[in-house]
């Protein structure tokens, strides 16, 4: 079908978390994610608990083990606008995402080691503060059905493939 205004993607919503497996042993390490992840995000972020028993990880049903923010609306491409814009042409190595990035249905995810999360102005000042920095991951969806039409939404709007 022919592309209009009114069937072209659009973003939906972006997820970011963070896991924090230092939780499982210290459930304080869970402050420094949550802190972190709502100074980057600028809205307070949720505790996600475990689901289920894992004996191998020492880890039980209902212990905090991430926390996530959903983003939607301005909150959202203003996040997306920093990533873009600030954060990625600041890292060292990266040279775009692969085209082959995507789950097939035009939604991407991106995951980040903890120094990037330090390349965010909001934590530059604070960097210090944080007893325990993680990474992080991004996961953008988007309207599109296909991995090519999110990838040009996605491309439009300053992320470099």
């Amino acid at each position: 079908p022919k592309s209009t205004a009114h069937n072209a993607p659009c973003l939906k919503k972006v997820t970011v978390h963070i896991r924090c497996r230092e939780a499982i042993s210290d459930k304080n390490h869970i402050l420094s994610a949550l802190t972190a992840l709502q100074v980057i995000t600028g809205k307070r972020a949720e505790i996600i608990k475990a689901k289920s028993d894992v004996a191998t990880w020492k880890l039980r049903k209902g212990m905090p083990i991430a926390t996530k923010v959903e983003l939607k609306g301005e909150e959202m491409f203003e996040f997306l606008d920093k990533l873009f814009e600030l954060v990625l042409p600041r890292m060292k190595e990266y040279g775009g995402m692969r085209m082959s990035a995507g789950d097939g249905n035009g939604n991407f995810t991106m995951g980040f080691d903890e120094s990037v999360i330090g390349l965010f102005p909001e934590m530059e000042m604070a960097y210090d503060m944080f007893p325990l920095v993680n990474g992080f991951i991004v996961n953008i969806a988007t309207s599109a059905t296909r991995n090519a039409s999110g990838r040009l939404l996605l491309s439009g709007l300053g992320l470099p493939f």
